[in-house]
């Protein structure tokens, strides 16, 4: 829970008080100016999403928030607002802020919290609050300058056509500065991690720079969101993807912390790692990993009914074993279509019935796939000389199944359900 500073003084509504005056270089912006700027509005143009609400979660951030507050006003259009949440900081950031709001008429708000809730509660609060008015769209930013405010109006523009826009220090053009090698492997393997386990191809699954629209954050349904912690980020736009919003990563430089210490610690990213899991189980979606396993039981059952097929034809009705591996090859091979479009990759292919265009693409992929079965298998007999020939024909198959389950999972059952990334 939350408290609010009372009204008449200074609260969630932004009090106002007469406007002080302060040097250029300290906070006045071009959007406080009546006057047109001298030099190109990034905002100038039309668009749809135009009233942003900027939540910044604080915790002994004295030192950063206020250059923090108008660097960010520097680089939001007019209607944009900040909203700080902060926990009872014992260095008096609540109190800056608080001064800083008549010079912010009804842009700069303050939730003030008794205690130390953690991040995600903040963010949900915000969340909240901010759904309760007319705000377009919500920004999450650290205060404390690793998430640079310059990088906002691209992300304003980007979001006019996205309903989540993600700062990623994972894609080319982004990166960190001021981090060690381990730090920044940790990092990268957390996100790594939890594409993997989740099966979301979004390549920043753990930074905190993001925009949301209001209609992507009542697709997500935060009532439903687990996370406290660490992984409250990679929740977010994990539900995000599986509710089909349209995401989009831009490059962003994430740079360290010059003042204050960091909120992360061993155990909050040891507690990440376990929570994936439990988010996927809450959002009841298959990952990579659940598809790949269902997929190799489709293939047994076909083998299956490949072989009952083959025997009954040729062992006991002695037909030609030619055109009866043909004829088996086309069942079993059309059994596992249908099996892996309901079961196998249900969650990408609900909306859709089984089509002759995809049976055609299931059966060209099979092919390939024991053409490469086939090559494996001819390459390592021909190269290494195993001592059993049946060890060339397993990689041949390892790799055939591979291959035939990537031509299956990306093209004859992509994703038509969840985001676009």
């Amino acid at each position: 829970m939350f408290t609010t500073t009372p009204p008449h003084s200074i609260g969630l509504s932004g009090i106002t008080g007469s406007r002080t005056s302060f040097p250029d270089n300290l906070c006045r912006t071009k959007f406080h100016n009546k006057q047109p700027p001298s030099h190109p509005s990034p905002y100038q143009a039309k668009r749809r999403i135009v009233k942003i609400l900027v939540a910044i979660p604080t915790y002994n951030e004295a030192l950063n928030i206020e250059p923090f507050i108008k660097a960010v006003f520097e680089n939001i259009p007019p209607e944009g607002e900040i909203l700080v949440i902060d926990d009872n900081s014992p260095d008096g950031t609540a109190k800056i802020v608080e001064s800083l709001i008549h010079d912010y008429p009804r842009r700069l708000h303050i939730l003030n919290r008794p205690e130390k809730q953690g991040l995600a509660r903040a963010y949900l609060a915000a969340f909240d609050w901010g759904l309760s008015r007319d705000y377009d769209a919500f920004l999450e930013m650290d205060a404390d300058f690793s998430h640079n405010p310059k990088y906002i109006p691209e992300m304003i523009n980007a979001v006019q056509t996205h309903e989540a826009v993600i700062g990623s220090r994972n894609i080319k053009g982004g990166g960190v500065e001021g981090w060690s090698v381990l730090r920044n492997f940790i990092s990268k393997g957390g996100s790594f991690y939890a594409r993997t386990v989740l099966g979301c191809p979004v390549r920043d699954l753990t930074g905190g720079f993001n925009m949301w629209t209001r209609t992507a954050l009542q697709k997500i349904n935060l009532s439903q969101i687990i996370s406290r912690g660490y992984s409250f980020q990679v929740e977010m736009k994990y539900r995000a993807y599986a509710a089909g919003c349209r995401i989009k990563e831009i490059p962003i430089l994430f740079t360290d912390r010059k003042f204050g210490n960091s909120k992360m610690s061993k155990k909050i990213f040891m507690e990440a790692l376990v929570t994936m899991w439990k988010i996927k189980k809450s959002a009841g979606r298959d990952t990579g990993i659940d598809q790949f396993f269902k997929f190799l039981v489709t293939g047994g059952l076909g083998t299956i009914t490949n072989l009952l097929i083959f025997f009954l034809c040729v062992d006991v009705f002695r037909l030609s074993e030619i055109p009866v591996s043909v004829f088996c090859f086309l069942i079993a091979a059309s059994q596992n279509y249908i099996i892996n479009h309901k079961w196998s990759f249900r969650q990408n292919t609900a909306k859709e019935a089984i089509s002759p265009q995809r049976w055609l693409q299931f059966i060209t992929g099979s092919l390939f796939g024991l053409a490469v079965n086939i090559t494996v298998m001819k390459i390592i007999l021909s190269t290494l000389a195993p001592p059993f020939k049946f060890i060339a024909q397993a990689c041949g198959i390892a790799a055939g199944t591979m291959i035939n389950f990537g031509f299956s999972k990306f093209v004859v059952f992509r994703n038509t359900i969840g985001g676009k990334v």
